[in-house]
């Protein structure tokens, strides 16, 4: 099933995307709210940064204990070679009603 196929198939929104250079702490974030839209839940969830070359630079999933109906997975990482301006990609996927969802979005990191 490709990205948009699953997109139209599940029940799962995703907003709010960040990518951002936070200066004072000296760290990457990414972060995204996936909010559950039908009668059941988010049960898992998981975040991915992608360079612009398509490497993985950070992962992260968590299985939820109880399903909900909202989740804001964040990911923290020293910057390396990102700064203010590069393109990423975010990846956020997990399951919620029983499907597999699957969301991505490029970024330009800024400033926090």
């Amino acid at each position: 099933m490709d990205a948009t196929t699953a997109r139209e198939k599940s029940s799962v929104n995703v907003t709010d995307w960040n990518a951002c250079y936070n200066k004072g702490d000296g760290i990457i974030s990414l972060s995204c709210t996936v909010s559950a839209g039908g009668g059941g839940g988010i049960s898992g969830v998981g975040l991915m940064l992608n360079n612009s070359g398509g490497i993985t630079l950070a992962s992260s999933y968590v299985e939820l204990s109880t399903d909900c109906q909202s989740a804001t997975p964040a990911l923290n990482l020293p910057p390396g070679n990102l700064k203010v301006g590069d393109r990423v990609m975010g990846v956020v996927s997990g399951e919620a009603d029983g499907q597999h969802y699957f969301f991505e979005q490029e970024l330009t990191i800024g400033n926090c």
